[in-house]
């Protein structure tokens, strides 16, 4: 999976002049209300950096910083990007760090940005949550073939996203989202024909009820 398709595109994105005064950035800051944005330098094409607020106020009342004095030396993150041709991988790995990452075209020029919430939405719709169903989390013993033995026995139905955890340990979890289609009656024919296989089904959670407490919770 590319980048190219999951961020947020350039003209939504609130930015900085590498050019700023400390106080034009600061003063962009608060009016986004953001804790960090993107500096951009050669006319708002190339990505310089990124600047923080908190950077700003530690100018401001710890070094005695001035209005009108330059970001220049207060821009951080100078490698917070990714190209655009490059794998949601190696995004997902590097963005644990930061408030997001910039994103870097073929000609080198900024695109836009990634952020936690692009993430969450790509591993959303990967493990099958927009589409709905059951996440049916079954416990093994970790052993060769094992996802494919599971893929096997629940192959008479439809399979909506797939995450395994405790990749690794003795005991693996592998969690199965199911087709909302599933009846109780089939459900429960799954579950045994799994028991059977010495896989335990700990947990069934209907997507639909999770997602409409979740809205109401907000």
């Amino acid at each position: 999976m590319k980048i190219r398709y999951n961020y947020v595109k350039k003209e939504e994105v609130k930015y900085c002049d590498a050019s700023s005064t400390v106080k034009e950035a600061y003063d962009q800051l608060k009016e986004t209300g953001y804790r960090s944005i993107p500096v951009l330098g050669d006319g708002g094409k190339k990505f310089a950096g990124l600047i923080y607020k908190v950077t700003l106020l530690e100018y401001y009342h710890e070094m005695d910083g001035k209005d009108e004095d330059s970001i220049a030396s207060l821009i951080k993150d100078e490698d917070a990007f990714i190209l655009e041709e490059e794998s949601f991988i190696k995004a997902f790995l590097t963005i644990k760090r930061l408030p997001f990452l910039a994103v870097i075209n073929e000609d080198q020029e900024f695109a836009g940005i990634m952020t936690h919430t692009n993430i969450m939405e790509v591993l959303e719709d990967s493990f099958g949550m927009k589409t709905g169903g059951y996440l049916m989390t079954v416990a093994t013993k970790e052993h060769k073939g094992a996802i494919k033995e599971l893929v096997s026995t629940v192959k008479d139905v439809n399979i909506e996203g797939m995450l395994t955890l405790d990749n690794g340990d003795y005991l693996r979890r592998i969690v199965v989202n199911l087709s909302h289609e599933l009846t109780e009656k089939k459900l429960n024919k799954i579950i045994s024909k799994l028991e059977e296989k010495d896989f335990r089904v700990t947990s069934i959670d209907d997507v639909h009820k999770e997602k409409a407490v979740a809205l109401k919770g907000n």
